[in-house]
């Protein structure tokens, strides 16, 4: 080995730095420490053979030789214990998608949207918690529509640790939440909170690294309330006189009460509220009052003609209970597209469910276009004697199947 090559080593390792730290994450420091003295074993061993052959004459070339090897060794064990014990930070201002280490553990973390003050923490675990002081930790809950536990922290501006517990087993992030507060706090402390968060994923899953400044919830858009006023003019056409209808309290769902109610007026039909006879029922709520809703139509203590989802409430808790569920979508949930933005769920954040907000922030991301409007119903399979077919991976029914039952539905003006 000549003391050339040995300068050109050590500068090879020093220029493989963050390749060696991306290779190397989810290993501990003992992964470094070992990596090291494997190195610097075999650096030592090939100088001792150069110097059994008589390659290594010169003292100088020895010494160089030797320090190449040294520093080499060195540079590896730290890069890797470095790269493993801190993570990069991500993009300042960007909701976080990152795997901790708890243990032998490694967990799915969300962090979203990674800015000065409130922010919602998804956890891959049952039972876990979050906080900037691993003393203080506040512990997380589950909402409906997700599989994953939630924990409310609010994070300074800039570079910090997050501190985590996964089911006892203490981990950590490192995050930097840039120097703007969002403005999205609000909505993601209530009930629509994991559904914003699911938004921000689907955005993520289709490589945003832009910041998340508004959630599904803050506002009705024009595309939903175009699909509720062709549910009401569907319903209409099929002799339909009167709805009940089911909303809830943020910014779109009672704009969208107002649209269903404009509609139905126009048709001249009658609104009442869920439980007045059996009408068709129009939900057009959040995940949680939604699930409850379905609920208790298929346990039969309030009665309904079938029941008619908003476009936003594409989501498994809420398809599941049989109720006759009923959905305008602008995109096929059994399609080629709908099934990358499902494997690509399994994949980064496995076990969560997913849902009409991360698929199509997922879709918008991914440059996808929609398609007009059509009628699906959903509705779980089961047949006598037969085993319950479940498929692998995240999927909008574990054992049913979604079909679309119209065609392109018209847009009645506003």
């Amino acid at each position: 080995m000549s003391s050339a090559f040995s300068v050109q080593l050590s500068a090879a390792a020093v220029g493989r730095r963050g390749q060696l730290a991306q290779a190397a994450e989810g290993f501990g420091p003992l992964y470094g420490i070992l990596l090291g003295a494997l190195v610097l074993a075999c650096g030592i061993g090939l100088i001792m053979l150069q110097l059994r052959y008589g390659r290594l004459r010169r003292r100088r070339a020895v010494l160089v030789s030797s320090a190449a090897v040294v520093i080499t060794s060195v540079l590896a064990g730290m890069t890797v214990s470095h790269g493993s014990g801190r993570p990069e930070a991500g993009t300042p201002g960007v909701p976080v998608l990152r795997t901790a280490e708890a243990g032998a553990q490694r967990v799915p973390v969300l962090v979203v949207p990674n800015r000065p003050g409130f922010n919602l923490v998804g956890i891959a675990a049952d039972d876990a918690a979050a906080g900037t002081d691993p003393a203080r930790l506040t512990s997380g809950r589950r909402y409906s529509g997700s599989e994953r536990t939630w924990v409310g922290v609010t994070l300074d501006s800039g570079d910090q640790r997050l501190y985590l517990s996964v089911n006892g087993t203490p981990a950590s992030l490192d995050v930097d939440t840039g120097g703007e507060p969002a403005a999205v706090s609000a909505t993601l402390r209530g009930a629509d909170g994991p559904e914003c968060a699911s938004a921000a994923l689907g955005a993520l899953l289709a490589g945003s690294e832009r910041p998340w400044s508004s959630c599904p919830a803050d506002r009705l858009t024009a595309a939903d309330a175009g699909m509720l006023r062709s549910t009401v003019r569907f319903l209409a056409k099929r002799g339909a006189r009167t709805v009940a209808l089911r909303a809830d309290d943020s910014p779109r769902d009672r704009a969208a009460a107002t649209v269903v109610r404009e509609a139905a007026a126009r048709e001249k039909m009658t609104v009442v509220a869920p439980g007045e006879g059996a009408p068709p029922l129009i939900v057009v709520t959040g995940w949680a009052a939604a699930e409850a809703q379905v609920e208790e139509v298929g346990t039969g203590r309030v009665k309904a003609g079938g029941t008619y989802l908003a476009p936003w409430l594409l989501s498994p808790p809420v398809l599941g209970p049989s109720a006759g569920q009923i959905i305008p979508l602008r995109y096929d949930p059994r399609g080629p597209a709908a099934e990358r933005y499902l494997s690509a769920l399994s994949r980064r954040f496995p076990g969560e469910v997913p849902s009409a907000a991360g698929y199509e922030a997922w879709q918008r991301q991914s440059g996808g276009d929609f398609a007009p409007a059509l009628m699906y119903a959903a509705a779980e399979v089961y047949i006598p004697g037969m085993p319950a077919h479940e498929h692998g991976g995240a999927d909008w029914l574990t054992s049913g199947m979604i079909t679309a039952v119209s065609g392109p539905l018209k847009q009645p003006s506003p």
